[in-house]
């Protein structure tokens, strides 16, 4: 079958890759030069397979409304004559039910465990990758630390409540803290660091690599044609399939399409009447050199309380995290770079050359539920889409690419082990569509 998958960033590589590995014959278009140059090119680099909480939750609104206010915070709100803005948030709110929250995290935690397995396939499978080592992965686990008491006691408590799914964690003192990753002596020195939760099936890897390296298989193995500098027009149809995508290269024709762009090219599917309810959530991070001179932690880390996530990634130490909702558009906002700058440096004993910094800013396509958007549609019958991941795109690109190839292949759900029926409804759709979930 001929298959044109739109967007080659992590999601978009992956599914090409299985795709192609299924004896398809795939092409992947894109806008930009080379692949990985969106939202995949320099997130934080977690592979957070036990980080199963979804952005909609009572805790998560009650700290936005603290920090909505605050003006130095993790969070900026900018987007209030958007009408698409308000009802995101309204959807939001809805999805941050208790009962939704569980529900919604349990399904996440089962795409992100099959999303784990079959990066150990791969690294097996494919001996380019180095086990990893063409990506910097690190497979050490991932921190979770806390200076606040109340806060880090609160974050024991909700572990209790997803005690059904199997996760395995640790809860550390501040000493133990300090084992793990020693830079952090000036939160403890300050008495600003209460504890950790270490989840120990994390990991780490720099996704830009991956998707690169992941590119050169899919064009050497299994003989995928990449054209980058491709830009999407529009969709073309006749309103019960695509019969093309009009771009600056002409029109490309296919047997199937995988939609599997990021939040900036929503309005290539609204135009054929599909409203994926993806908003695009604006994030920062910082690359800092770091060498025997230049020291930085080792560890993968996260900072909950001010919502930044911390990884090394070879020579670079990066940070990465805030929550800026602005619409749809690149523009730097130079306080979410110095709330990170700031932090990195009231954080950390040593965190590398902080003059050679490289500064990065990226459009997270989030879904109000958290949950990425997978499956075909009745309205379109050789239309599928791949997208809406959030800040989990690198977590959970692999499941996401192999349900698509799956549901090319027409498997059945029995073909999953880590799935059940409530996933397949979630991912699929009723009837194995999506069409529920618009």
């Amino acid at each position: 079958m001929k298959v044109i998958v739109l967007g080659a960033g992590v999601i978009g590589v992956s599914t090409a890759y299985f795709l192609a590995k299924s004896g398809h014959e795939v092409t992947v278009i894109d806008k930009s030069q080379s692949s990985a140059e969106g939202c995949s090119n320099s997130n934080g680099g977690q592979l957070s397979y036990s980080h199963i909480e979804t952005w909609s939750n009572k805790s998560s609104l009650l700290s936005m409304l603290k920090n909505v206010f605050l003006a130095n915070s993790y969070l900026h709100l900018k987007d209030f004559s958007n009408k698409e803005f308000y009802s995101w948030i309204a959807e939001f709110i809805k999805n941050s039910s208790n009962e939704n929250y569980i529900k919604n995290c349990e399904k996440l935690f089962k795409i992100s465990s099959l999303s784990k397995s079959l990066m150990q396939e791969i690294l097996s499978e494919e001996p380019s990758l180095l086990n990893g080592k063409s990506f910097d992965l690190s497979k050490n686990g991932i921190l979770h630390f806390y200076r606040n008491n109340k806060n880090f006691e609160a974050e024991i408590k909700k572990l209790e409540k997803f005690s059904f799914i199997n996760r395995d964690f640790e809860i550390l003192s501040a000493e133990e803290c300090l084992k793990k990753e020693p830079n952090l002596t000036r939160l403890n020195d300050e008495k600003k660091l209460a504890g950790g939760i270490f989840f120990k099936d994390d990991e780490s890897g720099d996704c830009h690599k991956f998707t690169q390296e992941l590119e050169k298989i899919c064009k050497e193995k299994y003989e995928v044609n990449f054209i980058f500098d491709c830009d999407i027009k529009n969709l073309l149809t006749n309103y019960k399939k695509i019969t093309g995508i009009n771009t600056n290269k002409g029109v490309l024709v296919a047997d199937k399409y995988i939609f599997a762009l990021g939040a900036s090219s929503i309005s290539l599917l609204k135009g054929i009447g599909i409203d994926p309810k993806i908003y695009p959530v604006k994030g920062y991070s910082l690359s800092i050199k770091c060498d025997e001179e230049f020291i930085a932690p080792n560890f993968t880390m996260t900072d909950n309380e001010n919502k930044i996530v911390y990884s090394r990634l070879g020579n670079i130490f990066r940070a990465a995290g805030t929550v800026e909702m602005s619409g749809n558009n690149l523009s730097i906002n130079k306080k979410n770079l110095n709330f990170l700058y700031s932090n990195v440096e009231k954080t950390f004993a040593d965190f590398g050359d902080i003059k050679n910094v490289r500064e990065w800013v990226g459009l997270r396509p989030f879904r109000p539920n958290s949950l990425p958007l997978i499956g075909d549609l009745s309205k379109f019958s050789n239309l599928l889409i791949n997208a809406g991941h959030g800040s989990l795109g690198w977590t959970n690109a692999l499941a996401s690419a192999k349900i698509i190839d799956d549901l090319l292949a027409k498997k059945e759900i029995k073909d999953f082990n880590f799935l059940n029926k409530e996933l397949h409804e979630i991912v699929y759709g009723k009837n194995n569509k999506i069409d529920s979930e618009l």
